[in-house]
């Protein structure tokens, strides 16, 4: 005989059904509860009516119970999961929308597929600002290569929209229900000319136009010296011919000076050509125009005013996505008690936590590049140990902390993009979050990028593979060791000495790729990395490496961008898909990383690039391409200057 409270009060199954019908009523009601809570617990997190439902469901102990108990809270994860998410992705899932579900279909493949989708749809808003470009440029009747040399494109370098808010507008603006993709799509078409608003100034500048002239090549011509008529046969006049030989001049090549030049004058002259006969004997003349000297003359180039426009493609414009999808953030969204605005930013927040594990974005805040510069210049150290800093340095801000994280030398596209962490050993480990980095993945990424050299696998290894140094000793460039779980857990680069003489540390934390001094930063163990040479020169140039802030724009090889020496560059050498124009303050070979790409200088560029040390200008294969790359600022490395 069970004993009390194995089995219902009075032993009736009856009962048992009827207590089951009111955890079902009561999941229900919990599901129901849109808002923050059930944001949360599609997330992960139990708690609220979940949380409760789940303690007292279990703390009943008839087997028949505990199953019926399983199902409601089978339906109530279903219920929380659809009002939890933005229906467009629940919809999907589940075939709601009519597409049939697939067997590979999970909550990211769906939203990858969404992302693709909006993407594509920002893509050609994108467009649809660049022809605004064009269109301002071409009705306001200004010179079109200046103003495009004019263009910034904050659009390109960071559009500026978030996917999980927009499906999650989206499935408001639809109450939840009839969610499409279709539907979604050609709502966001009708607005893609607002996405990325354009703004313009004119502006105008006058310009010193080089003086073109004419290298004349001399010609030994017979010419007709003497006619004398003779006499006529049939009526028709007969003439004798003198003829003799002289040297006239014809045009050649064109050249231009950007300073005066005397260069040799020639005037016109209009000369009289024997015509021969097949006999060899004069039939008759003809008239022909060569050129004779006359002295020496100076010419000069030109000033000439250009009008253009400085057109700014500014950010996504989050204004057209309550436009495109017919929401009013303030208004009450049904019988929820929250404005659509704050529903929006609930839907957001759970399909964040349901890919990521969290709410954020897995970007790390960015440190201002001054910051950045102003921080390497003040510190000394050799070439190389500067060259590691700065390669570290260009990733703060830039990539997200991943459990696993690894990645070959220079910039990796997949950083950012979400992916499912793999490697064991974290509260992580299994969740889809943004790629990036983990410590010691960002340790060898720095010192492949930097040195060509990699580092061992692991934290632990990472360790095996260095030395203890002192505190004396300690310069940028060496590692730092922390204590935990019976091992070291965690390995930072040493970064330098900040203003008030803290020690500074490079390193990827929860947050991402970041510097800083941390809380713990006194019980490092300081380390130095065996077998390199840091007094070595820095292969990839010259001279101490420099943070510079920099300008980026793209050039082709059409007669736009690259004047009329069409595929060829400054050395003579034909172009190709990533060299670089700066200005000639910076010698050929000069080598500069961006994003952590290593080019080469191997180009000059017109006035703009050559009055302008932060200018670089990168080639790229089609002016289709130059116009969608764009133009926009970040930080740059230079290994090797002029001037």
């Amino acid at each position: 005989m069970g004993q009390e409270g194995e089995r219902p009060a009075d032993g009736s199954l009856d009962d048992l059904g009827e207590t089951a019908g009111e955890l079902a009523k009561t999941a229900l009601q919990a599901g129901r509860k849109a808002g923050k809570a059930a944001g949360g617990m599609a997330a992960g997190a139990v708690g609220g009516p979940l949380g409760t439902l789940l303690m007292t469901a279990w703390s009943c102990r008839h087997t028949l119970f505990k199953v019926l108990t399983c199902v409601c809270l089978a339906v109530v994860f279903l219920i929380v999961l659809v009002v939890s998410l933005p229906s467009i992705i629940v919809n999907r899932l589940f075939g709601i929308d009519g597409t049939k579900p697939r067997e590979t279909d999970t909550p990211y493949a769906v939203y990858a597929e969404m992302s693709g989708a909006v993407a594509d749809a920002v893509e050609e808003g994108h467009k649809q600002a660049l022809a605004n470009v064009e269109t301002i440029i071409s009705e306001g009747g200004y010179d079109r290569s200046r103003s495009m040399e004019a263009l910034i494109d904050y659009a390109k370098y960071s559009a500026g929209y978030d996917v999980s808010h927009i499906l999650a507008a989206y499935s408001v603006s639809v109450g939840q229900t009839e969610a499409k993709k279709d539907d979604m799509m050609s709502k966001l078409g009708g607005v893609s000319g607002k996405m990325f608003p354009v703004t313009s100034v004119e502006k105008s500048e006058e310009t010193e136009v080089p003086v073109s002239y004419t290298v004349y090549e001399p010609v030994t011509l017979i010419i007709v010296t003497k006619e004398e008529q003779t006499g006529t046969i049939d009526g028709i006049p007969q003439y004798r011919y003198e003829t003799g030989e002289q040297t006239y001049y014809k045009p050649g090549e064109i050249r231009t000076s950007g300073t005066s030049i005397e260069v040799d004058a020639y005037e016109r002259e209009e000369v009289t050509i024997p015509v021969y006969a097949d006999d060899g004997g004069i039939v008759g003349t003809k008239k022909e125009t060569y050129y004779k000297a006359n002295g020496k003359e100076t010419v000069s180039p030109s000033k000439e005013t250009i009008k253009f426009v400085e057109c700014t493609v500014h950010s996504f414009d989050y204004a057209v996505i309550a436009e495109a999808f017919g929401i009013n953030p303030d208004a009450a969204y049904g019988e929820s008690g929250l404005t659509c605005a704050e529903m929006i930013d609930n839907l957001t927040t759970a399909m964040k936590k349901t890919l990521y594990g969290n709410a954020g974005d897995g970007q790390a805040v960015t440190l201002a590049d001054a910051e950045l510069i102003a921080f390497v210049n003040q510190q000394e150290c050799s070439a190389a140990r500067k060259h590691i800093l700065v390669t570290a340095l260009s990733l703060v801000g830039k990539v997200p902390y991943f459990w696993g994280g690894k990645s070959g030398p220079g910039w990796n596209e997949e950083w950012g993009t979400p992916k499912q962490v793999t490697a064991s050993g974290s509260d992580t480990t299994g969740s889809v979050r943004p790629y990036g980095l983990d410590c010691s993945g960002f340790t060898d990424w720095v010192y492949k990028t930097a040195l060509g050299e990699s580092l061992p696998g692991g934290t632990q290894s990472q360790w095996n593979g260095s030395y203890e140094i002192s505190t004396g000793d300690l310069l940028p460039g060496d590692l730092g060791f922390r204590m935990g779980g019976g091992g070291y857990s965690h390995v930072l680069i040493f970064a330098g000495y900040g203003e008030n003489q803290e020690r500074m540390w490079v390193h990827a934390d929860d947050g991402g790729i970041a510097l800083n001094s941390p809380s713990y930063e006194g019980t490092l163990q300081l380390r130095r990395v065996k077998d390199i040479d840091f007094d070595a020169p820095v292969a990839a140039g010259s001279g101490n490496p420099v943070m510079l802030e920099v300008e980026v724009t793209h050039y082709c090889p059409c007669e736009k961008c690259n004047g009329k020496n069409v595929g060829i560059n400054a050395m003579g050498k034909p172009l190709t898909v990533g060299m670089v124009a700066m200005s000639s303050y910076y010698p050929f070979g000069t080598q500069i990383m961006i994003n952590g790409i290593l080019y080469t200088v191997e180009d000059r560029g017109g006035t703009g690039i050559e009055n302008n040390i932060h200018r670089v200008d990168i080639f790229v294969s089609s002016h289709e391409e130059a116009l969608r790359l764009g133009r926009y600022r970040t930080t740059a490395v230079i290994y090797g200057t002029g001037g």
